[in-house]
């Protein structure tokens, strides 16, 4: 019985220190991240943030960009 809860302790701790540490990473290295994954769907995603009224500047992402652009190549927006 002990086994199935110290098993489910373990994944929720590491599935909280994994995302503590994505958490830690800029909303530019989130970018460049998923530009080097995503390529060319990256950059249609980018376009279609443009023209939603994102702005996009190259010295620093607001990190609403990065979630828009990342929902969008999950195929979440459209």
């Amino acid at each position: 019985m002990r086994i199935p809860v110290i098993a489910t302790l373990v994944t929720v701790g590491l599935a909280g220190t994994a995302l503590a540490q994505q958490s830690q990473r800029s909303p530019r290295e989130m970018m460049n991240d998923m530009k080097a994954r995503h390529g060319q769907t990256f950059e249609q995603c980018q376009n279609l943030a443009t023209t939603r009224g994102y702005r996009l500047n190259d010295d620093e992402y607001d990190l609403s960009v990065v979630m828009f652009i990342e929902g969008c190549i999950m195929g979440k927006q459209s």
